[in-house]
């Protein structure tokens, strides 16, 4: 179905109320030592909750015929196999998905997210090999867009990302490559709008194989849901956690940091995922004027 997106939607300007604050692994509770040098922040108040209704509603829409009139179609989430190829493995990813391809879309949000990247030097990236590897020496690398593919996640009733990395994804051109990832989340209300100490007592009641309740209410107050941060895969207690919140921008390198979506015990948690896209270019190509 063709997208009909308003023309003022998603202006340039972010809300006057908008914060950043990024992640010192080094001082969190718990800290992360090993990721001290690696990058991660949060930016509050990204978008309106208006704007993330709406965000989503388009993407709804996306997925219903004109000829019909039913309910949107959420895909189960698949995971990379390799060789271009993906596959459902509900162990490790269970979730809905919306793929909703939308360039001008991601042209609106990078305009938005520009000055944070600016601040943040994210638009050209030159010596900084946590974050490129050792790929990146003697090279600098630009952003040039956020990735076109906006994945939509849908997670409801137990539903989970175990501990992963992000893969980097490059363009069939092999001119482009991702660098961060992108998580924008479209509801929630943050770590205060969480019960902690029941959040605590269902993942013990998961870890030890007992029946979790059922999802009480998928329009209820969200619970659980949190994106985690683990040095290892025998670390999953030793977390540093972002909570849902609606609006709520994460960005994060995609090399080297452990982590996952924690189960949803009660609601419904709703975010959008997208990539940094670079080029690279060798110095002695770069102009200097």
């Amino acid at each position: 179905m063709a997208l009909h997106v308003r023309p003022d939607f998603l202006p340039p300007q972010a809300p006057r109320n908008v914060t950043t604050s990024i992640i010192d692994f080094s001082a969190t509770d718990p800290a992360i030592p090993r990721y001290k040098r690696h990058f991660a922040a949060v930016i509050d108040n990204f978008m309106t909750e208006d704007e993330c209704k709406e965000l989503l509603a388009i993407a709804e829409q996306s997925t219903i015929s004109d000829s019909t009139d039913k309910e949107p179609t959420w895909e189960r989430a698949m995971i990379n196999i390799g060789g271009g190829r993906q596959a459902i493995a509900t162990d490790v990813r269970n979730c809905g998905r919306i793929i909703l391809d939308s360039q001008d879309l991601a042209d609106r949000l990078l305009a938005r997210l520009n000055p944070f990247f600016r601040r943040w030097e994210m638009d050209r990236l030159e010596n900084k090999f946590a974050v490129t590897g050792q790929a990146g020496r003697q090279v600098i690398y630009h952003l040039t867009r956020l990735n076109e593919k906006l994945r939509f996640l849908k997670y409801v009733g137990g539903e989970y990302f175990r501990p992963h990395w992000d893969a980097s994804y490059r363009t069939p051109s092999g001119d482009e490559a991702s660098l961060y990832t992108i998580h924008l989340y479209l509801n929630g209300d943050g770590e205060e709008g969480q019960d902690l100490e029941e959040v605590l007592n269902r993942q013990q009641m998961e870890e030890s194989g007992e029946e979790l309740p059922a999802n009480e209410e998928e329009q209820g107050t969200l619970l659980g849901g949190a994106t985690s941060f683990i040095p290892s895969w025998d670390q999953e207690d030793h977390a540093v956690r972002v909570w849902p919140k609606t609006g709520r921008i994460l960005v994060f390198q995609q090399s080297d940091l452990l982590h996952g979506g924690d189960s949803v015990y009660r609601g419904t948690k709703y975010t959008v995922r997208t990539d940094v896209m670079y080029s690279k270019k060798h110095p002695a190509t770069v102009s200097t004027v």
